[in-house]
């Protein structure tokens, strides 16, 4: 029989030995979390990166393009050469674009609200025979103080290029008499005499004098807001007598002024919506020429150009070009 030493030795041993085991299994825990955690990491690691160590199966059929590179496309390395990937300055590129095929609605001024007449005591109209119609019909036109600086035969004046006075042998220097005026607004209209000669060349040196022009305007009266207004297309007796003077040419040129209006910081006018609105002049408001207009289609003329202006926060507005926000009365549920 064990003496009482003897069981008391037995009894620490067995605890030592539990201790040991206990501690063991602590430790095995520990590795196995320590390891999990590292598999964790590195399977996190190389989904965020798109990194996998596993090879591709080959097995499985990758679709392949077929389309070639776009060759007007800039390569990596003229993205970066082009400054658009540095910190460097980025060159403006607003109104510098070249429209392929614009078209005159994109640029025209839309409806915005409806000025007072007293808008147009500081403008001055400018441009041809058609023009001249602001003065000749004073009483009818709706602004028997309009300004007007237009000549039969006009072409928008370049080269120091002088006008003849009516029908006199007087000339004067039609940038001077526009300066004189000393207008806030300036509304252009020429086009009626430069398209008679037919050709392409004749287009592009019309684009190009009109150019020219709002250039000089913007010289001698900085500040001046310009509106350049659509050529009018004749009736089929106009065209008939001018062939320069068909619609397709026309819309083409207009197409053409109303981009000239957008890269100049100008405004284009679609008259034609008005006075041309089944295609060529109205039949009610034509002359027997078929180019010039009667002196009731000013006004008419008068209230579109009201109701197409661009908006001017010192002008008085008859009709808001914004609309009204509900009243607190309005918004107030009915009991």
């Amino acid at each position: 029989m064990s003496t009482y030493r003897e069981f008391r030795a037995q009894t620490k041993k067995k605890r030592r030995r539990r201790l040991f085991q206990r501690c063991a299994l602590l430790l095995l825990i520990a590795a196995l979390l320590g390891g999990s955690a590292w598999l964790v990491v590195q399977l996190a690691g190389g989904i965020l990166t798109g990194d996998s160590s596993e090879p591709a199966d080959e097995s499985v059929a990758l679709p392949q393009s077929t389309a070639q590179p776009d060759s007007s496309l800039p390569s990596g390395s003229e993205v970066i050469q082009s400054g658009l990937l540095t910190d460097g300055p980025v060159e403006k590129t607003i109104n510098t674009f070249d429209p392929i095929t614009p078209d005159r609605r994109m640029y025209a001024l839309p409806e915005n609200g409806q000025v007072d007449l007293s808008y147009f005591d500081d403008a001055t109209f400018v441009g041809d025979s058609i023009t001249t119609g602001w003065n000749s019909y004073r009483t009818q036109t709706g602004l028997p103080n309009a300004r007007v600086v237009a000549e039969i035969g006009a072409q928008p004046p370049v080269n120091g290029v002088l006008w003849r006075r009516g029908k006199s042998d007087e000339t004067y220097d039609p940038m001077q008499a526009i300066a004189d005026t000393v207008p806030k607004k300036v509304y252009l209209m020429f086009g009626t005499n430069a398209l008679v000669p037919e050709g392409q060349n004749v287009e592009d040196k019309f684009i190009s004098d009109y150019a020219a022009f709002i250039d000089d305007l913007g010289t001698r009266i900085p500040g001046c807001e310009i509106y350049i207004q659509s050529i009018l297309i004749p009736t089929a007796e106009g065209t008939a007598s001018r062939p320069g003077l068909n619609a397709e040419r026309i819309n083409r040129v207009n197409d053409r002024l109303a981009a000239l209006a957008f890269e100049k910081g100008c405004h284009y006018i679609d008259l034609q919506e008005l006075l041309c609105s089944h295609g060529v002049l109205n039949w009610d408001i034509a002359q027997p020429d078929g180019i010039h207009i009667k002196p009731e289609a000013y006004r008419a003329w008068l209230n579109y150009l009201a109701t197409h202006t661009a908006y001017n926060a010192s002008a008085t507005y008859l009709v808001s070009p914004y609309p009204e926000s509900p009243t607190a009365a309005d918004s107030t549920p009915a009991a």
